[in-house]
């Protein structure tokens, strides 16, 4: 199933090809450094405390880039994104138990973006983006260390790690960012940033007999890109 979908989004960007005979159409390299995290909804009663990390990474990939008018356009991208998080939870009742979890999970990701260029300033443009992104997970890897303290010896530590075989094959966001166009050694560039929103609810693995954890991903990514 991944595979085939993974076919039909490269298909669907290679045929995009045959636009670039258009006025305007351009296509272009972007890679960026990614933060990404992942969230998760406040629980009802508060027994429990939960810090979240983000994972340093990478996002970056091929686009192709259709204007509309001078000032706006539509982007389409195919990205690989490197996502995740870490979770450190701590129960306090009926016992000490905490549990400290890394996630890595990688994607191939499709933004379809539009773009629309408000100010130019000489040969600098500022532009605003917004869009939608569906995501293919490609892979995945988790670490979780969970310690239970009864407040007296014995201390009881379980360590557990796999891979997210059975984690949502797709994941959908929402795409918000702004940039700026520019020239550089007779070459045009941009520099953006974006975030990234999911809204499709991740069952990520927990500690042995927990249930899963229901996570989010959302991630910053500050990438550089050139137009071809």
């Amino acid at each position: 199933m991944k595979k085939f979908a993974c076919s039909l989004i490269c298909l669907a960007l290679l045929n995009s090809g045959s636009l670039s005979a258009q006025t305007g159409v351009r296509f272009g390299l972007k890679t960026g450094f990614s933060l990404a995290t992942q969230y998760g909804i406040s629980p009802a009663e508060d027994i429990y405390t939960v810090k979240t990390s983000s994972r340093k990474a990478f996002a970056g990939g091929i686009f192709v880039y259709f204007p509309i008018t001078e000032s706006v356009g539509i982007q389409q991208e195919l990205l690989y994104a490197m996502k995740g998080s870490g979770q450190d939870v701590t129960i306090t009742t009926p016992v000490n138990i905490n549990t400290v979890s890394q996630y890595k999970i990688n994607y191939f990701e499709m933004p379809i973006v539009l773009k629309y260029r408000f100010v130019n300033i000489k040969n600098v443009g500022i532009y605003g983006s917004t869009g939608i992104a569906l995501s293919l997970l490609i892979d995945g890897n988790y670490d979780i260390t969970s310690t239970i303290d009864p407040g007296v010896p014995p201390l009881i530590v379980t360590e557990k790690s796999g891979d997210t075989e059975g984690l949502d094959t797709f994941d959908y966001s929402f795409v918000y960012g702004a940039g700026a166009d520019f020239k550089l050694l007779k070459k045009d560039f941009f520099f953006e940033y974006r975030m990234t929103v999911g809204w499709n609810t991740l069952q990520m693995p927990n500690a042995s007999g927990a249930d899963p954890v229901p996570l989010r991903n959302q991630d910053y990514v500050f990438s550089l890109g050139m137009y071809f």
